[in-house]
């Protein structure tokens, strides 16, 4: 059987339910791209956040070590490194709620999954209709 006698032969209400489930499946598809874009973009900033902190921590180590070396030290640049590292650890913990937020408002699908809409779909194209038999 090829395409054309499948649409010939399929009933009406088969044909519109089989395309309003691969209409379900697609928009999920949608979904979950848009889903991981958004992550991958968190991430980036979540990763850009980190670097700075290693940076920021670096730096008030190296003047942490220079005082205890006895060397005197801009006060300043002590209290400036000391907020670089509380405002990307903040920033850090900011982007990893974003980052969960994210995945609990495009998980918060009803109880069918992708899965199971692309199983439905597998069925209502291979179940035979009683007219086929």
């Amino acid at each position: 059987m090829d395409f054309n006698d499948f649409i010939s032969n399929a009933k009406q209400g088969n044909f519109d339910e089989l395309l309003n489930k691969t209409k379900n499946y697609a928009e999920k598809a949608t979904k979950k791209s848009a889903e991981r874009l958004e992550i991958s973009r968190k991430k980036i900033e979540l990763l850009d956040s980190k670097s700075k902190l290693s940076k920021a921590y670096e730096k008030y180590g190296k003047l942490v070590y220079a005082m205890s070396q006895g060397e005197d030290i801009n006060e300043e640049e002590l209290k400036s490194a000391e907020a670089a590292i509380e405002l990307q650890k903040m920033r850090a913990d900011m982007l990893d709620e974003e980052i969960a937020e994210i995945r609990r408002f495009f998980t918060d699908e009803p109880e069918n999954s992708a899965q199971s809409v692309k199983a439905d779909i597998e069925m209502a194209v291979v179940e035979p209709s009683e007219n086929d038999e």
